[in-house]
């Protein structure tokens, strides 16, 4: 219990902190649409604040202690915005504090009472002497409680345990067990189910993540709320529900990647080789590009991997092709760098970065950010059957590929030059760049580093493990 007010701690802290960042938006910004969306996600924010607070209040009152300060500060803003009371009966206010922190009780010492979000309550007459087994223990806990969307249909229960239930079998009087245990994101994703056995004496871990609709995916356009409804019944020996609950998350924008997860353990997933879901040949505006770009190859088209003896041949036949593409996106599509630094937001145990899909940036005019202008170069150089590379640096990311299949050397391009330098200039910065990590061992470094770390994303391999485009 302990754990969990610690943890509800932590989420009311960062939700406070979401609403005095867009807060500030409010009140320095004249831009309409700026200030509306602003709104809305301070309104969201608390609408997240008000459940974990009713939680939190509870389980400060189970342990019998009192509120942070800051916490308690938080309850006070709550309370005086929302003009509310917490109703106490009179049978309960020997219970309560009669000064300070405000306090909710709730019913203990009851069986068959679940209590959570929107829980369920149900009664079943007891029998006394009754030789039905005893219940089996249930735990629960989540990965993360701002869940990815753009590529979790790439996911699943082993790669990202968003729910993970422990079954313990081995009280006294638990016999063989037959489960069915299932999560669901409610408005946002199918049912995810498995039926365990357990034998008597013996313990159980499950873990499930549910399947996001492409449909509902598709309208969040900000991080929203959602609804995790978890429950765990028994269907052998007998049939009982022995667990029913809501836990509150928030789902990413489906343009945010989600690049690492620290656990509350504090192990951490590293999800870096997901943004090669980012990297879209297949989209007709990379086509009609790519074909540009052929004509202005001395040859007039792409050969991918061939015609050449030596490594140098080859090196040079593949950055020809990289320069051609090059030409494309200077001439053809005006590319142009925004100066939007890539943000390595970390929040809530969370790394992540807002991506714009290549399709985006072509019909925002050719306008992108570091990361914007790697996926689409890195699109252009798969589609012309190249292996391209995705570097993330401190700060910043640019594009690279493999000079030839199945060697381990690879040449590097900085897209952010690619309308103001020329293409020499634009492989030297990048080369530079990629020295600087290597001699500083950033590809080492753990992803939550505050020094920042490195990764290099190698798309053909990532396609290999089943990180399929987004589009």
């Amino acid at each position: 219990m302990v754990g969990r007010k610690e943890d509800t701690e932590t989420h009311i802290r960062e939700s406070c902190n979401f609403i005095r960042e867009y807060e500030d938006i409010l009140r320095l910004s004249a831009d309409p649409r700026e200030r509306a969306r602003a709104q809305h996600i301070v309104d969201e924010q608390w609408v997240l604040v008000q459940g974990y607070l009713d939680e939190y209040l509870r389980l400060c009152h189970r342990l019998g202690t009192a509120l942070p300060d800051d916490i308690a500060e938080i309850a006070a803003r709550f309370q005086a915005m929302t003009d509310r009371e917490t109703p106490v009966k009179p049978d309960e206010t020997a219970a309560l504090p009669t000064s300070g922190p405000i306090y909710v009780t709730h019913v203990e010492h009851a069986e068959n009472i679940a209590i959570g979000d929107n829980a369920r309550v149900e009664w079943r007459e007891q029998v006394p002497n009754s030789t039905q087994p005893a219940l089996p223990g249930i735990s629960v806990s989540l990965l993360t409680r701002i869940v990815p969307t753009a590529y979790c249909h790439h996911l699943d229960a082993s790669a990202f345990p968003l729910v993970t239930i422990t079954l313990d079998n081995t009280g006294q009087g638990c016999a063989n067990a037959t489960l069915r245990v299932s999560a669901a994101i409610e408005g946002y994703s199918d049912e995810a189910v498995t039926s365990p056995r357990v034998a008597q004496g013996e313990q159980a871990r499950v873990s499930l993540l549910p399947v996001l609709q492409p449909a509902a995916v598709a309208t969040l356009n900000e991080m929203r709320p959602a609804t995790l409804r978890i429950a765990v019944e028994q269907t052998a020996p007998i049939a009982r529900m022995l667990y029913d609950q809501t836990e509150r998350i928030q789902l990413h924008a489906r343009d945010t990647a989600l690049l690492a997860v620290k656990a509350p353990d504090g192990s951490i997933t590293d999800l870096t080789k997901y943004l090669a879901a980012w990297v879209t040949p297949r989209r007709p505006e990379i086509e009609q590009l790519l074909r540009r770009a052929a004509e202005h190859h001395p040859a007039r088209c792409f050969i991918g991997y061939q015609g050449a003896s030596t490594l140098a041949e080859r090196a040079a036949i593949v950055r020809a092709q990289a320069q051609a593409i090059f030409t494309a996106l200077k001439q053809d599509a005006n590319l142009v760098y925004v100066n939007s630094p890539l943000n390595l937001g970390q929040q809530a145990g969370q790394v992540t970065q807002r991506v714009r899909l290549p399709s985006e940036s072509l019909a925002a005019g050719g306008s992108a950010n570091c990361i914007d202008g790697t996926v689409l170069f890195a699109s252009l150089l798969e589609l012309a059957s190249l292996d391209p590379l995705v570097v993330v640096v401190p700060g910043h990311a640019f594009v690279g590929w493999r000079v030839w299949r199945g060697v381990n050397r690879y040449e590097f391009l900085e897209t952010t030059t690619i309308g103001s330098d020329n293409f020499n200039a634009a492989q030297q910065a990048a080369q530079t760049q990629y020295d600087d990590v290597l001699a500083k061992g950033y590809l080492s470094r753990g992803l939550f580093d505050p020094g920042g770390f490195a990764r290099l994303i190698d798309v053909a391999a990532c396609r290999a493990q089943g990180i399929a485009p987004l589009e």
